[in-house]
């Protein structure tokens, strides 16, 4: 787990951040400041803990800030060719940013929210994993833009105003439906979404590169063996993949139940 965060036409107070989010990133904390756009770091080392250190740049052009881990990012290098200096998946990131831009997403296997400014375009463009395993707010008020990992870290350097409108949601379903918080003008990131901000306009454009309904609408034709043998193969895949993502000790915290049997 690490913390990101960043803002365009503001100036993060680093030291405030990184007081309330000292606990996702405690081994590393970094900052980078391009005219209006300023990133924010804190790592928690995990994979290619002397080369992946953040903010990472390439070609004097791109440089990213990153929550999560990509499984399958070594395969992707070897896939399509791709060379950098480290072995860090970070860095896999920016080489897939370069080439494919957006259309990269649906190559990851992962958890993940990064965002990559592009400094020739002079943009930021942010992006979450499918399930939404790794959080991610922004503020927008049409004048500047902030982001972070946690509420907490946006509270302690923005003068928040409670959105009582969207307390109404909360106390029926007991939380804050999808992008809602209780805040204005913030919202959460929605799970398998990008943006792009241009950071002279601030305007933005949204899109949803993932949509766990069009599974649901898909026609399947396997019979139960072609079926079980593929959830065989998958399962077998997805936790080799994991277990080969860290450069540290892997460990397993399971609850007996079905999936636990499976994995174990």
């Amino acid at each position: 787990m690490c913390g990101i965060a960043g803002a365009i036409n503001f100036h993060l107070p680093f030291d405030s951040i990184r007081e309330k989010m000292l606990h996702r990133g405690p081994d590393e904390q970094n900052k980078f400041e391009d005219g209006n756009v300023s990133f924010y770091h804190l790592r928690l080392s995990i994979l290619d803990i002397s080369g992946g250190c953040q903010p990472m740049h390439l070609a004097d052009r791109y440089t990213i800030i990153f929550n999560g881990q990509i499984y399958n990012h070594a395969e992707l290098r070897k896939q399509h060719g791709l060379e950098g200096k480290s072995y860090s998946d970070t860095e896999t990131l920016l080489l897939l940013y370069e080439r494919f831009g957006e259309n990269m997403l649906n190559m990851l296997d992962g958890m993940f929210v990064f965002s990559i400014y592009d400094r020739q375009n002079n943009t930021v463009f942010l992006a979450r994993d499918r399930a939404g395993k790794k959080p991610l707010y922004i503020f927008n008020d049409g004048n500047k833009i902030v982001f972070a990992s946690e509420l907490n870290a946006l509270k302690a350097i923005l003068p928040l105003e409670l959105d009582e409108k969207n307390f109404s949601h909360y106390f029926r379903l007991g939380v804050f439906y999808r992008h809602l918080t209780p805040y204005r003008h913030v919202k959460e990131m929605e799970a398998g979404t990008w943006i792009r901000f241009d950071c002279s306009s601030r305007e933005f454009v949204t899109q949803r590169w993932w949509n766990i309904h069009d599974f649901y609408t898909t026609l399947i034709s396997d019979d139960l063996s072609s079926a079980l043998k593929k959830t065989d193969t998958l399962l077998h895949e997805s936790i080799k993949r994991r277990l080969a993502s860290s450069d540290l000790e892997v460990g397993c915290f399971l609850s007996g139940g079905i999936d636990s049997g499976l994995v174990t």
